[in-house]
């Protein structure tokens, strides 16, 4: 049986988590719940799809080669909430904390490096899963690579799963012509233009009928209606801009190491305190004795009825730089003393 290698989409998925889950802060005043969402979400995914392997890719926060060739892309997005932002580092110490591997790359957005290992692992025989909210990523389905796109809304998540043959019978085009689409429709959300005038029917039809961008301009004369023939012929160019951007590039100049992407068991002493300090109460269960035994309290109780015993115990106490005592009594009166 084939290994396999689970492929995360760090921004996307803390963004998905974020704006599908009430906000929560814990009793340091930091806001917590997009990153008690993600890890929600990948225990869940953890547990269904049992890979070998295990890498998260975030974006640098940083110009693209994209924007090289397009200043304006992504130019229209609004910034991200400070309650957001201030969550990103905060998933990244908590996976740094699990032993997680995570990739980043300076000119390349997640998307690029999500794509690159997809394609050097189906490569070497794995199966893959990549977990997603972006749509763009259905570009790379194949029946060796899974997308997986989860929504979360009112605390609950649902998950939509596609191969090459989900997409074909939901979209009526192929993996690669969800580039095609793009190019043609553009895509707001990304600033990336499209042809002036070509929605998403009207792309639809004409990749149908053409299959790609390249072949829609070179049967012009065949493209009706009549508007978006000559809207394609005027603005060709844009196609093929917005083609550029929209195309994942799955060969970028990423060092990568299976053997870091390794799964090794997450429930870590480090990842136990990070938890306990944003109080995620109901993810501690999920740690083993070990974690939570290095952590436990010592308990070390015993009753003490001689004077000889109490002096000495009142003795080590006045040495400690905090004590307390409570009286111990019941409907007849005090009948101890507690020292802690």
């Amino acid at each position: 049986m084939s290994e396999k290698i689970l492929l995360i989409d760090g921004h996307s998925i803390l963004n998905r988590a974020f704006y599908g889950l009430p906000d929560l802060t814990n009793g340091e005043g930091r806001h917590t719940g997009a990153v008690y969402g993600f890890l929600n979400i990948l225990f869940r995914i953890l547990e269904e799809e049992k890979p070998e392997y295990l890498t998260v890719a975030f974006d640098v926060h940083a110009p693209t080669f994209r924007h090289k060739i397009y200043q304006a892309y992504k130019g229209t997005r609004k910034a991200m909430p400070e309650e957001l932002r201030e969550q990103v580092p905060l998933i990244q110490e908590m996976l740094a904390a699990m032993g997680v591997n995570i990739v980043t790359l300076e000119g390349y957005e997640a998307d690029d490096l999500l794509g690159t290992l997809a394609r050097r692992s189906e490569a070497k025989g794995m199966e893959v899963t990549i977990l997603s909210g972006d749509r763009d990523l259905l570009q790379l389905a194949t029946e060796k690579v899974l997308i997986r796109l989860p929504k979360t809304s009112k605390g609950k998540t649902t998950i939509e799963d596609f191969h090459a043959g989900q997409v074909k019978e939901k979209y009526q085009v192929t993996p690669s012509q969800i580039i095609d689409l793009k190019a043609l429709m553009g895509d707001a959300s990304d600033n990336i233009p499209g042809i002036p005038g070509v929605g998403e029917k009207t792309a639809a039809k004409l990749i149908g009928e053409f299959q790609t961008v390249e072949n829609a301009y070179a049967h012009l004369e065949e493209i009706k209606p009549n508007k978006a023939r000559e809207s394609i012929r005027e603005h060709y160019d844009l196609a093929r801009l917005s083609k550029t951007l929209a195309t994942i590039n799955t060969d970028s100049p990423l060092e990568f190491s299976y053997e870091d992407a390794r799964l090794k068991n997450l429930f870590t002493k480090e990842a136990y305190d990070l938890c306990r300090r944003l109080e995620f109460k109901n993810l501690l269960g999920r740690f083993d004795g070990e974690a939570v035994a290095e952590n436990a309290v010592e308990e070390n109780f015993f009753v003490c009825q001689e004077l000889s015993g109490a002096e000495a115990i009142f003795e080590k106490a006045a040495k400690a730089e905090t004590a307390g005592v409570s009286l111990l009594a019941d409907k007849e009166g005090v009948f101890g003393l507690g020292l802690a």
